[in-house]
């Protein structure tokens, strides 16, 4: 078999949802992955994929986002294995419903350190040997919820406005390196991260689009993006309008005022729905 050429990507996350979707995908494009994820597994279950057969360009490592050392160890792994980095997909997350005066601490700590930690250490190491390269596209994944705000999904939602608000910040430090660097922001995806948040009153917008984003509507995005490297991309339920809604409640706060109780009504339909489908 001829060595692979293709770019070298590191995806977090890839055990399962958008990450071990996309994965599969890039492999079947050509990329040269590094995939991890802190449910090992969930990656022994995604290295017996028919896609990795006869590739030696696939590696696969456990990793808790959390973990400062455990970056700069699986960046160094990369290294010695690949000799660079092209692309940084940063999908791994965490969601914990709940209204604020009833969620316990961990949950607030669970989100903030996978979602907004995680991510920023996770940039921090890419960038830094992107920068040495003078060349590379860091993709972080946020959700529609880091531009509006989601009444039950707070402690999400604020995990979600920060990796927005840095992604966009170090995209003007990391032009000047030929580094580019894309916000991702999804409205709800199918994935067992929604799945589990179907018997949660408090997560009823979250289904408020009618239907969640498919994950091959997801990949078509992502592949476009890893294509065209924008700023930022935003991605909703076709015809939903939810993009343009939470971009208006984002200019206008008050305004969800105004629809949030029909969105909660139809999340509720549509989470009822979903709990009696076998």
């Amino acid at each position: 078999m001829m060595p692979n050429t293709g770019p070298i990507t590191l995806v977090s996350g890839a055990a399962s949802g958008i990450g071990r979707h996309m994965a599969i995908a890039l492999a079947g494009a050509g990329h040269r992955l590094m995939l991890t994820d802190i449910d090992s597994a969930g990656l022994n279950r995604l290295a017996a994929e028919q896609v990795w057969q006869d590739r030696s360009d696939i590696m696969l490592h456990a990793l808790d986002v959390r973990s400062r050392e455990g970056w700069d160890a699986l960046m160094a792994l990369t290294l010695e294995r690949f000799g660079g980095l092209d692309l940084m997909l940063n999908v791994a997350g965490y969601l914990r419903s709940g209204y604020i005066a009833e969620l316990e601490v961990d949950a607030i700590d669970r989100q903030i350190d996978i979602n907004v930690k995680g991510v920023m250490y996770a940039t921090r190491v890419g960038a830094r040997q992107m920068v040495k390269q003078g060349h590379g596209h860091i993709l972080n994944v946020a959700s529609i919820a880091a531009i509006s705000h989601v009444p039950g999904l707070s402690i999400y939602c604020a995990s979600k406005h920060a990796v927005r608000g840095f992604t966009l910040s170090i995209a003007h430090e990391l032009n000047k390196h030929g580094v580019q660097v894309t916000v991702f922001c999804p409205d709800a995806v199918e994935t067992p991260m929604l799945v589990e948040q179907e018997a949660h009153p408090e997560a009823a917008m979250t289904f408020g689009a009618g239907r969640a984003l498919t994950l091959q509507e997801v990949e078509r995005a992502l592949l476009h993006a890893i294509k065209t490297q924008p700023l930022e991309l935003l991605l909703d339920v076709p015809l939903s309008g939810r993009a343009i809604g939470a971009k208006l409640a984002n200019m206008f706060p008050r305004l969800t005022a105004l629809a949030v109780n029909h969105i909660l009504r139809q999340g509720k339909r549509v989470q009822a729905l979903r709990s009696k489908t076998p």
